[in-house]
């Protein structure tokens, strides 16, 4: 996980109407159940897509003592392939077609299409991270934060979640809590290739520099 710039995304004037959001959803669950009725209802992952039990934490004790920048990567992709599909199909392609209509300017459909996420797959705590990074880029700092303190609530270790409570600390003034989010992402990922000469820069302006 990168620690990036959020920027802002373009928008339209307004959300989408609710038949649209209602078209858009069912035309995903659409590719998953046939023609059926959707039912919104907890869909967990297949077995084949669940990492083994202990997985993560054995992942992650690599990841914090990895010898090189490449076996780092390689473990970060894991930890996060694992979190990408833990909210089952169903959820994981409307977060597809968020991330879609995100990427095309329509961050009202993208939040509507990750709010339907999060109805299907409520403790999924990828769709919440999703949803701040767009909130965010849409300058709601203060609805990303909630987001991303709930991710971080479902799953301590998300990476992107503390990268952005880092930015979303510092954007809004809040620099010592911003290097804390810095300072506990290292613990976890300290081959983590965002964190650079930030957290020196942060230690520099929050507590002074050593004479």
């Amino acid at each position: 996980m990168r620690l990036v710039s959020f920027r802002p995304l373009a928008r339209r004037s307004t959300r989408p109407d609710r038949p649209r959001l209602a078209a858009a959803i069912a035309a995903a669950l659409a590719l998953l159940v046939g023609t059926a009725p959707a039912v919104a209802t907890a869909d967990p992952p297949p077995a084949r897509d669940r990492p083994a039990p202990n997985a993560l934490d054995t992942w992650f004790a690599a990841l914090a003592a990895a010898p090189d920048d490449l076996a780092a990567a390689r473990l970060r992709g894991r930890i996060e392939a694992a979190w990408k599909t833990a909210g089952g199909a169903t959820a994981g392609l409307l977060s597809t077609r968020a991330v879609i209509a995100a990427h095309a300017g329509d961050r009202g459909l993208a939040l509507d299409l990750l709010d339907a996420a999060i109805v299907v797959a409520p403790n999924w705590a990828d769709a919440r991270h999703q949803r701040a990074l767009i909130r965010f880029a849409g300058g709601d700092a203060g609805r990303a934060a909630v987001d991303l303190a709930e991710a971080l609530r479902l799953e301590p270790r998300h990476l992107g979640a503390i990268a952005g409570l880092a930015a979303v600390s510092e954007a809004t003034g809040r620099k010592a809590e911003a290097l804390n989010w810095l300072r506990r992402l290292a613990t976890l990922d300290p081959r983590n290739p965002g964190l650079g000469g930030r957290i020196e820069r942060l230690s520099i302006e929050v507590e002074g520099r050593d004479l």
